[in-house]
């Protein structure tokens, strides 16, 4: 007989106890998941320390660092709105990826300082399109190009994947960059055909002392180039760099129509970046040589060829300033070909120099790269 008022306890009480043990385990293995994905990620950082002709497939770890570093604020995010403490397994791997945090992101918004002594631009001009199909060259982006330059306000010009045809307009380029005031004219040709050419080539409206060939491959247009300079009083070597190129074509970053393809078309992609991690490597040893050998008023600009977080990258940072790392903002990306969200254009700075300002001008249509400006001014 049931006593009225008093109510039998409910089995739905004890319940709970399940349910906290199941939402435990949850609780633990996304612990364990944030461990193992920070581990990972300095793992990354340690194989960009690793040369690629000691490993090559180290190279692989400078796509796969901004991905892990993005899921490990998104973690640091997550743990500070559920339990603060895990937080700290997260904030770890990106307090000892600062570096690489740095190299991915300008903070610099605002920018109040002068110009300076110099401003230096860098762009990989693609042949300024004199290389395509006639069916496809565009004189009027050859002349846009060149206007823009002249228009830059740049006291020195590096230009990669230089082009100069004297005998036709507008393609005479050299003459017209002479006429606009750059003088100085040190132009490494790496193969001439039909009286055009096409090659590596600093442009300045001081002085040039004296020029040297830091690397030239017969028949590569992948060169390192150095002016030694004279402004006033002051002196700088200027080295443009154009290291290896992959040479990945777009249609093989397509999926192939075959499904067998694909085999054949990784193997192909593997070669390719193989080949450029490793002799980009060599490339490196002859660069940091010869800027080494100069002293410290160097800036070292042009097309890397390689991300921020590439052991070829990390090795010119060791030693030099990045100016985009110091005076950029956003994102900064430079290439605006078949691979997009690149950064591979870059200007380094070593002592004696200060960098004002910096700039990704995208406004050189005809090229899939866009230029590097920046302004330095002389210190002690």
């Amino acid at each position: 007989m049931r006593v009225p008022g008093k109510r039998k306890a409910e089995p739905s009480e004890k319940t709970p106890l399940p349910r906290q043990r199941k939402s435990t385990s949850s609780g633990n293995n996304l612990v364990g998941i944030s461990v193992l994905l920070s581990f990972f990620t300095i793992g990354l950082y340690y194989t960009c320390t690793i040369r690629p002709e000691n490993y090559w497939l180290a190279g692989f770890s400078g796509f796969l660092i901004p991905p892990a570093i993005f899921s490990q604020v998104f973690l640091a995010t997550f743990w500070l709105w559920k339990k603060p403490i895990n937080a700290l397994i997260p904030g770890l791997s990106l307090v000892l990826g600062l570096r690489f945090i740095q190299a991915s992101l300008g903070w610099h918004l605002i920018i109040t300082e002068k110009c300076g002594d110099l401003k230096v631009l860098s762009l990989n001009a693609k042949a300024f399109g004199a290389m395509e199909h006639k069916e496809n060259r565009d004189e009027n982006l050859c002349i846009h190009m060149v206007e823009n330059l002249k228009n830059s306000g740049a006291d020195i010009i590096c230009i990669q994947e230089m082009f100069d045809f004297p005998g036709r307009k507008p393609f005479n380029i050299v003459r017209s960059l002479k006429k606009a005031g750059y003088k100085h004219v040190f132009y490494s040709i790496a193969e001439k055909q039909w009286g055009s050419s096409v090659g590596m080539a600093i442009l300045s409206r001081f002085p040039i002392d004296s020029k040297e060939i830091i690397r030239k491959k017969k028949g590569s247009n992948n060169q390192i180039i150095m002016a030694r300079i004279r402004i006033g009083k002051e002196k700088l070597s200027i080295i443009n760099m154009h290291l290896q190129s992959v040479s990945i074509k777009k249609d093989e970053l397509e999926a192939p129509e075959e499904n067998d393809k694909w085999l054949d078309r990784g193997f192909t992609l593997g070669r390719k970046l193989k080949r450029g991690y490793q002799a980009r490597a060599i490339q490196i040893d002859e660069l940091l040589k010869a800027a080494e050998s100069e002293g410290n008023r160097v800036i070292i600009c042009g097309d890397m060829n390689d991300t921020p977080y590439s052991n070829a990258y990390l090795r010119i940072r060791d030693s030099y300033r990045n100016s985009f790392e110091d005076k950029g903002r956003g994102l900064g990306f430079t290439f605006n070909g078949g691979i997009p969200f690149l950064r591979i254009d870059n200007q380094f700075y070593g002592k004696g120099l200060k960098v004002n300002r910096f700039n990704t001008n995208e406004n050189f249509i005809g090229s899939d790269h866009y230029a590097t400006e920046a302004c330095y001014s002389f210190s002690d």
